[in-house]
């Protein structure tokens, strides 16, 4: 897998985790007292593109899926950090009732990726919560996990 897919799959995964469902199967909240939530899931990139002339970021689009259902989609801006071997991006999330922001760092000599959900709009606006996830079994796929309370 490539480090540029790597980084924002993983960034796009995250996002759309978050915004997704509760573990209950319901949509989550700012205002639904508190309660924790874990959901995992999949991105699938759709498209990519290097911006900048020293392609020190990227700009891409995922499919978020969950048991092969697609639940949202992504648009992630990554910058890299060449010398930390780090990459930082900021993920939005699309849903029927709103959007999710995700702010991630990637590791991208693993791929591993750790960040934290930084409110949304419509039903997820005033939501917090961490993103944690890693490349998935092809090159355009990572697995993610968000957790979080609302």
């Amino acid at each position: 897998m490539n480090r540029t897919s790597v980084i924002c799959t993983v960034a796009g995964v995250l996002a759309a985790g978050a915004l997704v469902a509760s573990t209950t199967g319901g949509i989550a909240s700012a205002s639904s007292g508190g309660r924790s939530h874990t959901l995992t899931f999949t991105t699938h990139q759709i498209a990519s593109t290097g911006a900048a002339k020293d392609h020190h970021l990227l700009i891409e689009t995922d499919r978020a899926t969950r048991s092969g259902r697609t639940i949202g989609y992504t648009a992630n801006t990554c910058s890299f950090d060449f010398a930390a071997h780090r990459a930082h991006c900021l993920v939005t999330l699309a849903r029927p009732r709103g959007q999710m922001r995700v702010w991630a760092t990637v590791d991208v000599d693993t791929g591993t990726i750790l960040g934290k959900v930084t409110g949304g709009t419509g039903i997820y606006d005033g939501i917090t919560g961490t993103v944690s996830g890693h490349p998935g079994s092809n090159p355009d796929a990572s697995t993610f996990t968000i957790r979080w309370n609302g």
